[in-house]
C-alpha cells in the first residue's frame, strides 16, 4: 500500500482493529481492505501477485501440527497468480542454545512449532523458483532495539558466515509460482 498498490490485510480475527491505526498513520488506509482469512483455507485462486507473511507457521502449527503448516503454504501457492511471489520470514528451530532459552523465557515456546530449513524446503516444493536463506544468531538476545542492532551487526559480519543455517533463528526468502 505504501507504493500505491491495492492491498488485502488479513488475519483470523480483528485484523482491522489491530492494523488500521498503523495504516491511517502512514496514509495508506484507502488502499487497504481487511479480511479475516484462515490461512489453511484461503478463499482465492490465482488471485494475488504477491503474498507476504512473517512468523505465522509456528503459531499455526501449534501442538506439533506440521501437516497444517504444509497446507498453509499450499494454500498460498493456490492463491497466487502464475508468476506470483511469496515473500516470507519464519522463526526456525535454531540452535540448542536458542531452544533451551526459549523453553525457559518465551511463554509461547511450549506450543509454538518452530520449523527447520529442510521443512521449509519441503513446504515450498510446488513453487517453480525458491530462494531460502537463514540469519541470526545473537540479535535475538538483545533486550532493546539498539542492543539488537549491535548484535545483528555481529551476526552479519561474523556469525552468519560460520554458523550452520539450521542453527540460525530466522528463515526468509522468496518463492515464485
Amino acid at each position: 500500500a505504501g507504493h500505491g498498490v491495492e492491498t488485502v490485510c488479513s488475519d483470523l480475527s480483528d485484523v482491522q482493529v489491530k492494523a488500521e491505526p498503523l495504516h491511517l498513520k502512514y496514509g495508506v488506509r484507502n488502499l487497504i481492505t481487511y479480511e479475516d482469512i484462515d490461512a489453511s483455507n484461503i478463499p482465492y485462486d490465482n488471485h494475488f501477485d504477491l503474498i507476504v507473511f512473517k512468523s505465522i507457521l509456528g503459531g499455526i502449527g501449534q501442538g506439533g501440527n506440521i501437516e497444517i503448516q504444509n497446507k498453509v503454504i499450499q494454500e498460498i501457492h493456490k492463491a497466487l497468480k502464475p508468476g506470483g511471489k511469496l515473500l516470507f520470514a519464519e522463526n526456525l528451530v535454531a540452535s540448542p542454545l536458542h531452544r533451551t532459552l526459549r523453553q525457559k523465557y518465551i511463554r509461547w515456546a511450549n506450543y509454538w512449532r518452530y520449523v527447520t530449513m529442510d521443512e521449509m524446503r519441503e513446504f515450498l516444493r510446488e513453487f517453480s523458483q525458491v530462494e531460502l536463506h537463514s540469519t541470526g544468531v545473537l540479535a535475538t538476545f538483545g533486550r532493546t532495539e539498539s542492543q539488537r542492532n549491535m548484535l545483528a551487526g555481529m551476526d552479519r559480519i561474523i556469525l552468519n558466515k560460520i554458523v550452520p543455517a539450521e542453527w540460525k533463528y530466522v528463515g526468509y526468502g522468496m518463492a515464485a509460482k
